[in-house]
């Protein structure tokens, strides 16, 4: 049977989470007639570049656990997901459940996961890669699908050791170095590698490396993929860099800048180890030096804590202390309280629709246009969000 022109698979890594199952309901509540609050697609300027139909997209994807079901219900629970919404798509969660394929767990997690996942722990990496490469090749054929994107929504990983110089090489062979590579090697590189050598894009939400290693981003560039990432922007840090400009801007000295945030999910679980949680903060943390460059006596801190009553919720405060004319000490203040996956949800549908643009265009390796949406944003220092959507702005209207 022939591809539907019409359909694009988008396949999740973690496509049980909270993130996955938003995003799955938010197609379904769009193709009932919901505007499209939240898409950055969809805003005066950029809605007319003729975007890919998000009612064409079809989601699939791996998890390592858990029920589609009940994570739809947790979300109602806490308010995220709409009762109505939830209730009519009771058999898209059906067809979904009967989709996935078993993800790959990182070795410390094999006693909570499924068993079929467990046994890929059991399999040579380069085995494990071409299990993901038949499950993409096997969702193209059984749902028709003309094309497609992975989106890496795993639960943060672990900090890991180096890896040998090759990896560090843009002209390397991925594929020759996974022969020998570490057992523990990050899991969103083999995703990465499985949507390269499959023909689609390869997003990466998360802090996980991907396409941030020079082997990843120099495969694809060769073989014309586009690479997204690093680590989605939806919160604290969205705020940081749409505010750090201003304090610029106006020439204030800021002294300090201190963050605490709260999260209460699956994700915010995970950060509760220090070694899953160390990219996170890294990568929150560096924006402000790069827009703030002229003050190295500046104080900036950050941390997050596990907070499981907030569920999906999370809440940062922030607390800004700078300096004006004639050394006049000031403050600002702010809390952001937000729902994760349904911030997060609506840019994933913006992603899917930058990288098949990018496809279109034969630009492969790291889409630098698509910065505004990610803290760490593959081979970008520019960290300023008014200045990464101009750029964004500028590539989504050209001819």
């Amino acid at each position: 049977m022939s591809p539907d022109v019409n359909r694009t698979g988008l396949f999740l890594v973690g496509v049980r989470g909270a993130i996955g199952t938003t995003v799955l309901h938010g197609i379904e509540a769009i193709r009932g007639g919901m505007p499209k609050i939240g898409l950055v697609t969809e805003i005066d300027g950029l809605k007319d570049c003729g975007w890919a139909d998000v009612e064409s997209f079809a989601v699939t994807g791996w998890d390592v656990c858990g029920n589609a079901h009940d994570s739809a219900e947790n979300l109602v629970r806490t308010n995220v997901l709409p009762r109505d919404i939830v209730d009519m798509s009771g058999g898209v969660r059906d067809r979904l459940e009967m989709s996935i394929a078993p993800g790959i767990p990182e070795p410390e997690d094999e006693g909570g996961v499924d068993n079929k996942s467990a046994d890929l722990l059991e399999l040579p990496l380069t085995e494990v890669l071409a299990q993901l490469r038949d499950d993409i090749c096997n969702w193209k054929s059984s749902e028709r699908l003309r094309r497609g994107a992975v989106i890496y929504l795993a639960s943060a990983e672990r900090d890991r050791d180096m890896l040998p110089d090759g990896w560090y090489d843009s002209d390397a062979d991925p594929l020759e170095l996974l022969k020998t590579a570490p057992r523990d090697l990050s899991r969103s590189i083999l995703y990465a590698l499985a949507a390269i050598c499959e023909g689609v894009p390869f997003i990466n939400f998360t802090p996980a490396p991907g396409g941030d290693l020079p082997a990843i981003a120099g495969f694809a560039r060769r073989e014309g993929i586009p690479l997204l990432g690093n680590d989605g922007k939806t919160g604290e840090t969205l705020l940081k860099t749409a505010l750090a400009p201003m304090f610029r801007d106006r020439n204030l000295n800021v002294m300090a800048w201190e963050g605490y945030n709260m999260l209460g999910n699956k994700d915010g679980a995970a950060l509760e180890d220090p070694q899953r949680a160390k990219a996170k903060l890294r990568n929150k943390d560096v924006v402000l030096p790069s827009i703030l460059p002229n003050n190295p006596m500046m104080h900036s801190g950050v941390s997050i804590n596990f907070v499981p009553s907030l569920h999906d919720w999370k809440t940062a405060m922030d607390y800004i202390h700078f300096e004006g004319f004639l050394g006049a000490q000031m403050s600002l203040q702010f809390t952001w309280h937000g729902s994760d996956s349904a911030l997060a949800a609506p840019l994933i549908l913006d992603l899917v629709r930058i990288a098949l643009r990018a496809q279109d265009r034969n630009e492969g390796g790291p889409v630098h246009a698509a910065a505004a949406f990610f803290k760490s944003p593959l081979e970008m220092e520019e960290h300023d969000f008014h200045r990464q959507m101009t750029i964004f702005r500028d590539w989504a209207n050209r001819d």
